[in-house]
């Protein structure tokens, strides 16, 4: 009898412990704006066609409508495939998003469009430190203010470089 006692007080001290595990966690919805910069080199890949390497960053600024903004740094290597004739673009990125050494995550992007406006998936995959265990995702807007193209005299490759704004009009949020 003491012992089943001593089992079902250990049951119920461990669904308590999963049940605010549980309720501490939250999902939330943020609208993000974040302008960009952007530095890579351009390969010609195909006779219409062109394979941008590189990567963009800058900072998030998060307003999910209860006060104050929020900012976190982000970076994203990744390609962007350009078609010379119809200026269609097709980006494809993975992004590390931090905010101090305590939060980190990580997401994938995924976009088409053309040239200067492109839009496309947003997909939080993990995270370490305070955001582990974070998830997400939703609909980013990438639109391109600024581009420029310039030739590397030492090597003979193209660089580019570009500057413009992604937004998240509502980015679902799990915080563990």
């Amino acid at each position: 009898m003491k012992k089943q006692l001593m089992k079902l007080g250990v049951l119920t001290l461990l669904t308590l412990g999963i049940a605010m595990g549980q309720a501490m966690a939250k999902d939330i919805s943020v609208k993000i704006l974040a302008p960009w910069q952007a530095h890579g080199q351009v390969f010609k890949v195909a006779p219409n066609k062109v394979k941008v390497v590189g990567s963009f960053d800058g900072i998030m600024y998060i307003d999910n409508g209860t006060g104050d903004l929020d900012a976190s740094l982000f970076m994203c290597p990744g390609t962007e495939y350009i078609d010379l004739n119809t200026k269609k673009v097709e980006i494809k990125a993975d992004c590390v998003i931090t905010k101090g050494d305590a939060k980190i995550a990580y997401a994938t992007l995924n976009a088409n469009g053309v040239m200067g406006a492109a839009s496309g998936s947003f997909k939080l995959i993990g995270g370490e430190k305070k955001w582990r265990g974070i998830s997400g995702s939703g609909k980013v807007i990438i639109r391109t203010a600024l581009g420029q193209t310039a030739l590397n005299k030492k090597n003979g490759a193209v660089i580019n470089s570009a500057a413009g704004l992604a937004v998240w009009p509502s980015l679902k949020v799990h915080l563990p």
